[in-house]
Parts: C-alpha cells; sequence; structure tokens
C-alpha cells in the first residue's frame, strides 16, 4: 500500500508539474502576443495620425493664394542730387553724395504738385538730415534703411495732400 500511495502522489507531483509548465509558456505567449498587439496598435494609429496631419497641412497649402504684386509707385525725382559734409569731426572728415527719389500711390496731381511746391524745403530737411549722420551711420544696409525711415517720416510730417510710401536711393557715395 505505500507503494501505491508513493506512485500515487508521483503521478499527482507529474499531473501538477505539467500543466504548470505549460502554463507558464502560455503566459509568455500570451504576454508576447499582448506586446505585439500593441506595437502593431501603435504604429496603425501612428500612421494614421501622420497621413491626416500631412493631408492637412497639404490642403492648407493649397488654400495660400498668392496676391498678385502691387502697382509700382509714382516716382518723384528731386532735381538734382545731395551732396553734403557728415558730422564726423576726424580730419578731413566724409562726405556723402545721394540721389534721392520719393515713391508715392497713384496718379496723385495734388501730391505731385505740392511735392514741387516744397521741393526746396524738403531738399533742405534731407541735407539737415544727412549731414547729422556720421559715415559709419551710413555704411551698412540695415543703417541705409533707416535712414530712409527717417527721410520719409519727416517728409510725411509736412505733406497735407498725401503720404510717401518709399525713400528710393538712386546711387550712394560715401568717402
Amino acid at each position: 500500500m505505500a507503494e501505491e500511495e508513493l506512485l500515487e502522489e508521483e503521478e499527482e507531483q507529474e499531473k501538477t508539474q505539467v500543466p504548470a509548465g505549460r502554463s507558464k509558456i502560455v503566459t509568455i505567449l500570451l504576454i508576447a502576443a499582448g506586446v505585439l498587439t500593441f506595437i502593431l496598435l501603435t504604429v496603425l494609429i501612428s500612421y494614421y495620425v501622420a497621413k491626416s496631419v500631412r493631408t492637412a497641412s497639404y490642403e492648407m497649402q493649397q488654400n495660400i493664394v498668392i496676391a498678385p504684386a502691387p502697382p509700382p509707385l509714382t516716382i518723384y525725382r528731386f532735381p538734382k542730387e545731395f551732396r553734403v559734409n557728415t558730422a564726423d569731426t576726424e580730419e578731413g572728415g566724409s562726405f556723402i553724395q545721394v540721389q534721392i527719389n520719393l515713391g508715392y500711390v497713384g496718379e496723385n496731381k495734388q501730391l505731385e504738385a505740392e511735392l514741387a511746391n516744397r521741393s526746396a524745403q524738403l531738399m533742405h530737411i534731407i541735407n539737415i538730415l544727412l549731414s547729422g549722420k556720421r559715415k559709419e551711420e551710413l555704411m551698412g544696409q540695415m543703417q541705409k534703411q533707416n535712414l530712409a525711415e527717417e527721410i520719409k517720416s519727416q517728409i510725411n510730417m509736412l505733406l497735407r495732400e498725401g503720404k510717401i510710401e518709399e525713400v528710393y536711393f538712386e546711387s550712394i557715395v560715401i568717402s
């Protein structure tokens, strides 16, 4: 009887060990399948989100309308160029020679007449602005743009029949 009990116990132990081994494998396989499913779902969701964002971006780009260039401005040319000594105090000083044109919108005959009538006054203002600058304040591109804006604002403060939109430097010589 003892032998039979021992045999039964061994069989029970074998039965309990086999399913436990199988359940570990099955558990590992289920975990692996779950991880693979999670990765697959993540990749698919990422793909569709990226596709919808790309499509929306493309549609936004297609909706952008490029506006036509505005018509060219009407130009007022000063009768003579400006020749002014700069504010430099070093020996010899510096000299600037500039041909300036003013641009305004449309065929504004009143503004054109006002510019012609005030040309001496406008030239005086520009000469004062130029003579107040030092050579290094006129050398860089940004400095020239700032000078153009300064001239435009000073002239626009005087005008009554319209406004100047742009100041063009036809030529600039600084020595």
